[in-house]
């Protein structure tokens, strides 16, 4: 089989971090869906906060696949193939190939189109200044033959925003009318700006004009979900259970074996099955690089997002390897309330985030073409005049490269000269 080595859909995070205080530890995440993905989150209350850097992506692929399997290594396990709770690309990679919202992203990336839609909604500007989208869902089916309806999308997106399912993403419901009153617990799911005027006719109310909301309609939160499968399950369970898992993309769960593999399999329901041209993905779950790439090379995999750094210039110099823009951010989000007690001060946060030499992680430790990002926005976003958003809004109070003095001044500034007082501290990932 002739190899060649491409880099698409694959996340590349990147090499820079934030310290941002608030209550809890959790690392910055880029979720992926078709071509795009969103960068990663941070709860409220924050108070400083500085950016990872802005990613490319890289993983490898066969030129050739063999017969009608493809095989796939998507790295880690997932930690859920929920739509609603997945913050992952590992994730996001079954899910948008089992799942599929009003709306997809079209194959160059600029814009969306039609998907369970049957074509454009109709917009129409309300007086107090809310926006309603009146769509009509094409005759589509589910894996096990039920039809799609509207009010799979209301439940799904109702339940996106309970307080009680606790949703990572929630807060990408944030244009829907009252979506944020209902996160905050102050207004019931009940009253979202969703309703199901028959089986075919889904109506949302924006709480004002929202530019990007079509392409929001193709992102995993917003896809449909069957009340009588998920129930009240907010652990995601169901989604990894081949026997319960349906879908209404071009391919259904039919195995899933923890941290080994799962297997998609061609769903003969899916509205636009006969343009699907492959029977089945064999998911492969090989965090190791070395072995995913060594698997590759053996060929037990036709596509892996697994190189290691160290071999990636070699892979690209000979031709294996490309590596395509991709948009995404990593960052930590440091949490406050631990025995660090310094972790608590912004002088120490800072201090720690002037510290880091993002230019010389991207040039010598990611390595995959990847810059270092001054702020939450990556690269990658213009405005309608073609001006990159990262250009026009400058840097945070970050700088490329380390400013070891100005850290340092930092930490005297807080009570701890030189870093004494401090413990050390452990990045576990």
């Amino acid at each position: 089989m002739k190899k060649a080595l491409a880099l698409l859909l694959a996340l590349a995070m990147t090499a820079s971090f934030a310290f941002t205080g608030c209550g809890s530890e959790e690392e910055g995440t880029s979720t992926e869906g078709n071509t795009e993905t969103t960068e990663g989150t941070t709860t409220e209350g924050t108070e400083t906060s500085d950016a990872a850097a802005s990613g490319s992506s890289k993983g490898v692929k066969s030129s050739e696949i063999s017969g009608s399997i493809l095989m796939w290594n998507v790295g880690a396990d997932s930690k859920t193939l929920d739509p609603t709770l997945n913050s992952t690309v590992d994730g996001g990679h079954v899910i948008f190939n089992t799942f599929e919202g009003l709306m997809r992203d079209k194959s160059d990336g600029n814009g969306s189109q039609p998907a369970m839609a049957e074509a454009e909604p109709t917009i129409v500007e309300n007086e107090d200044g809310t926006v309603t989208y009146t769509f009509t869902l094409r005759d589509a089916k589910w894996s096990d033959g039920q039809p799609v309806k509207a009010q799979d999308f209301v439940f799904s997106w109702q339940r996106a925003v309970d307080p009680m399912t606790a949703s990572e993403y929630a807060y990408i419901m944030s244009p829907i009318l009252n979506a944020d009153e209902i996160t905050a617990g102050e207004k019931d799911k009940s009253e979202l700006g969703v309703k199901a005027v028959d089986d075919k006719t889904l109506e949302v109310t924006l709480k004002q004009p929202c530019a990007y909301f079509m392409e929001l309609c193709s992102f995993a939160t917003l896809m449909p979900l069957r009340e009588d499968i998920v129930g009240t399950d907010t652990e995601g369970a169901w989604a990894k259970d081949p026997a319960k898992a349906v879908s209404n993309g071009p391919f259904m769960l039919t195995e899933y074996v923890m941290s080994d593999h799962a297997t998609l399999s061609k769903n003969p329901n899916y509205w636009n099955a006969e343009n699907v041209k492959i029977d089945t993905i064999d998911v492969k779950m090989i965090v190791d690089e070395g072995t995913g790439l060594t698997a590759f090379k053996n060929g037990e995999v036709d596509i892996s997002d697994q190189v290691p750094s160290e071999e990636l210039q070699q892979l690209v110099a000979s031709g294996e390897c490309q590596i395509f823009p991709y948009i995404s951010i990593n960052f930590y989000v440091v949490n406050q309330q631990t025995k660090i007690e310094a972790l608590q001060d912004v002088n120490v946060r800072k201090a720690l985030s002037m510290a880091i030499d993002r230019k010389a992680l991207v040039e010598n430790v990611t390595r995959g073409g990847q810059k270092p990002a001054m702020g939450y926005v990556p690269y990658g976003f213009t405005d309608p005049d073609g001006n990159d958003f990262r250009e026009k809004a400058g840097n945070y109070y970050m700088q490329e490269t380390a400013d070891v003095e100005a850290a340092k001044a930092l930490l005297a500034e807080a009570g701890y000269p030189n870093g004494e007082g401090i413990p050390e501290i452990e990045i576990m990932y």
